[in-house]
Parts: C-alpha cells; structure tokens; sequence
C-alpha cells in the first residue's frame, strides 16, 4: 500500500510533454521577438525579417495554443506568451479586427465616396481561371458595388476589338466621367498593362511616382475634388516577388520527397526573389511616402503592396496614414487567393483628416486577390 506523500508525488510528477513544449514556447517567443522588429528595420539591412513578417498570422495561432495548454496545466507558464502578444497587441490589430464600423465615428462634411481597390489580375486575359466568364463576374461585381472611385492594378486595355473592351466599358456602362492610367508594358495588337483610377469626381490634377529601380512597377496620383475638400488618391501596384511556375511547384512539392539538390536550389532561388522584392518594395514605399508628405491635400493610398501589416513599407505608411481595415474592418481580412490566403497585402490607407467606415474584403475569387472596399468622408474641423 502506498505512503499518502508517495501518492502525492506521483499526482505532482509533470507530464512528459511539459518540458518539450516549454522550449517549444521559448523557441517561438524569439521568433516572434524577431518578427516585430520588421516593422522598424529595413530589409536593406535586414531582409530576413521581412521573411519572418510574412508569417506573423500563423504564429498567432501558435502562441494562442501555449495559452491554453498552459492555463491548462502551468499557469505560470501563460506569462512568456501571454506578455508577448500584449507588447505586440498594436500589431495583433493590425491582422486582425472583431468588430467593425458600419458608420463614421466622427461628423462628417459633404457626401461620402466609396473607394475600391481591386488587383484584377488582367481581367483574366490568358484565362488562368474561366477567361470569359472571369472578366464578364469582375465586371457584374463591379456593378454590384458601384464604387465612387475605383483604383485597379493589373489593369489591361487594348482597342482591338479581339480583346475585351474593358476601358470603353469602364467610361460607357458606369458613372465615370475621368480617368487616369498609366502604362509599364505595351505589346502587340495595342495591348497596354499597368494601373488606372477611375472616379465619378472631378479631376483637378494627377502625375506619378517614377520607380527608377523597378519600373516594372507603378504608383499614380489623383487629386480629386469632393464636395468638402479635394484629396489626393494614390493608386500603387508595387514590386512582387516575380515568382515562376517552376518556384510555386517548388513550394507545393515541399512536403513530398525532394532530393536535397533541388531543394538546395530551389530554396536559394526563392530565397534571391524574396530579398529582390523586400529590397525594391523598400524603396518604393520610401518614395511614396516622401510624395505624400508634399501633398497639399489630404491622402487615400489604394494599392496591392505585395506586403503584410507587420512589413516596414507598411509600417512607414502607417506613420503618415489610417488604415481603414484597422479603423472599420472585421475578420483576418486576407486579400491574396493563393498559396498564403491569410495574408492581406492590399490596403487602403488614409489621412487623420479623413474618415473611414464600412471596410469590407468582398468573397469573391475572380482574380488572384480579393477587392476591397470601404467608406471615405472628410471629416469636420469643428
């Protein structure tokens, strides 16, 4: 028969996965360390970080998992993750919102403009998903929402009447009366790729931002005048990572067998375009924000960034900037449909002047991102 302290030990001997997921925890605590400094480092100095930024939204499930294994079984223990998350809860927001803002928070002078941002991936031209019935959604979609001012990236026009006529229809079938486009790439048959804004507004000046080291790339401006005040869109499609058929089948392989040759090479070649991109996207924001600092109205930035909340070209947006998921958002928000769903890499920002409500990242998958959408309005001086 066993003493009364025999059978007290034995009830406080620690399970055997204490101590492994402990180190587990540990080891997680500094990645997640690391992954907040890449809001304040430049991938010019430090690009793995930016790796590390990309994958804050699945760490989060990671840490939430130690709490309740810890709550279960060593409260104490809840402390490492616990105060880790509350250091870095501003950036926790920044992924993810509970409740949303279906009106403003603040009075609100002259009518309203809804604003949409929408990467259409070419309105499906090379028929990556259902080419005709594609393009023919993305513009049902469009009537749909009816946005005031629609910013596009992926934009493709061409006045051949073997192509879809998108901007003919843009100008024809909805109330826009301005535009502005602007072109990286003209091909045969007067094919044009690049970014346009359409507005319902008038439009009293527009230019844009030259990218010397990347003009693959686009960010235009438009001032727009509204009822109250006249502000200033920009519309910004900045460096991707350029990956090619043979890097996605690479990373879909990844959990089959894969000699260490290829996986060698496969694994420094995505690595060079990951640092290209951080490296370009950097630069990019760097000269955005410097525009925007000159601009003699208040500012809508609309755009597919090509990178997360946790990013340093976000983070530099963000210091200048709102960002309307943030302020009236709900849910994880992801924008991109691909290998990564969960990450929302197309935003709309805008300045404390203004005032945003009504965010929504709209479910349809017509292209390679979701549209975005919100609510925009100056708000009262009084």
């Amino acid at each position: 028969m066993k003493r009364p302290t025999e059978t007290k030990q034995a009830i406080q001997r620690p399970s055997r996965w204490h101590r492994p997921l402990w180190w587990l925890n540990v080891c997680a605590a500094v990645v997640l360390l690391l992954t907040y400094l890449a809001a304040y480092i430049s991938p010019l100095h430090s690009w793995p970080l930016a790796v590390l930024a990309m994958s804050f939204t699945y760490q989060l499930p990671v840490h939430a998992f130690f709490l309740v294994w810890w709550f279960l079984f060593r409260r104490k223990r809840m402390l490492l993750s616990g105060a880790l998350l509350l250091i870095g809860w501003g950036h926790v927001g920044d992924h993810v919102q509970v409740f949303g803002k279906n009106a403003p928070g603040e009075e609100i002078v002259g009518e309203p403009v809804k604003v949409m941002s929408y990467n259409v991936r070419l309105f499906d031209l090379y028929d990556w998903t259902n080419g005709k019935e594609a393009h023919d959604s993305i513009f049902a979609q469009l009537h749909r929402e009816d946005p005031d001012i629609l910013c596009i990236q992926e934009y493709f026009y061409s006045p051949d009447p073997r192509f879809f006529r998108t901007r003919d229809l843009l100008m024809k079938d909805f109330r826009y009366k301005y535009r502005h486009e602007r072109f990286s790439h003209k091909a045969r048959h007067q094919s044009h790729f690049g970014i346009a804004t359409f507005s319902v507004r008038p439009t009293v000046a527009s230019g844009f931002i030259p990218f010397p080291e990347n003009p693959d790339n686009l960010c235009i401006w438009t001032d727009i005048a509204l009822p109250a005040d006249t502000i200033r869109v920009y519309n910004a499609h900045l460096a991707s990572y350029h990956f090619g058929d043979a890097d996605y089948k690479f990373i879909q392989d990844l959990d089959t067998d894969t000699h260490s040759d290829s996986l060698k090479q496969g694994g420094e070649r995505i690595l060079r375009r990951l640092r290209r991109g951080f490296n370009l996207r950097a630069d990019e924001v760097h000269r955005i924000a410097e525009h925007m600092r000159q601009s003699p109205h208040p500012v809508v930035y609309c755009g597919d960034m090509n990178d997360v909340p946790m990013s340093y070209g976000y983070a530099m947006l963000r210091d200048l900037l709102d960002d309307a998921f943030v302020e009236s958002g709900s849910g994880i928000g992801g924008t991109y449909i691909g290998e990564l769903p969960t990450l929302r890499i197309d935003h709309i920002l805008y300045s404390p002047e203004l005032e945003a409500w009504g965010f929504r990242t709209l479910p349809e998958r017509w292209s390679d991102h979701h549209a975005v959408t919100t609510m925009i309005g100056v708000r009262s001086e009084d």
